[in-house]
């Protein structure tokens, strides 16, 4: 009797995309309804993930933050922690338990936290900054639209979970941000009458500037 064995490479994971990742946290009861959708898109706003090809892609700054917590200070990100401060405020609703008692119990354990975390700042904050160098290389490298009209700083292509935007490359300290067209954008030349970058719409040929 012979034996067919067919040759074929393991293929990875699934990328998460802003569904899986709300669907995995209501697996892990991390969250509520309610709060989900603004987690994904805190992630965002920290920069600590972007989309690429309608995935979610996690940044160099994003892999630095999770990297140097977990080493020197993991308690910061449990999410067994998260989810009994979760259960706990459920508890005072339903009368399970009081305020006080949550409340007393949080401050001991977020006080031993922090006083790890104090031990460990300085070399979190250098680990961190090495994360934000190799994330502001990536910000130079990408194509920029024009000046920030806020900051002077450089306004580049992002993508969030609501779409297309044109975000300044000083955020946090700048929060400027442009909505851009939906679809597939690419730059092409630039424009003649301000030197902007001409942004061309793939999905339906439309030019904007």
């Amino acid at each position: 009797e012979s034996v067919n064995m067919d040759e074929k490479e393991t293929q990875p994971p699934k990328r998460y995309n802003v569904s899986s990742i709300i669907a995995e946290l209501e697996r892990k009861n991390l969250g509520t309804k309610a709060t989900r959708a603004n987690i994904v898109d805190t992630l965002f706003k920290r920069n600590y993930v972007k989309t690429k090809d309608k995935a979610i892609e996690v940044t160099p700054f994003g892999i630095a933050v999770v990297d140097t917590l977990e080493k020197h200070c993991s308690d910061i990100i449990d999410e067994n922690l998260t989810r009994k401060f979760e259960e706990d405020m459920e508890n005072i609703q339903n009368l399970k338990t009081t305020s006080d008692n949550v409340i007393d119990e949080a401050k001991k354990t977020l006080t031993e936290i922090s006083n790890k975390f104090k031990k460990e700042e300085f070399a979190i904050g250098k680990a961190l900054l090495s994360g934000m160098k190799a994330e502001e290389y990536n910000k130079r490298n990408e194509e920029i639209l024009f000046k920030c009209p806020k900051c002077e700083g450089n306004m580049t292509v992002r993508k969030g979970p609501y779409g297309n935007f044109a975000g300044c490359s000083n955020y946090p300290k700048c929060n400027n941000t442009v909505k851009l067209p939906a679809g597939m954008l690419i730059i092409k030349g630039k424009c003649t009458h301000c030197e902007a970058a001409k942004i061309i719409n793939k999905t339906n040929n439309n030019n904007s500037k």
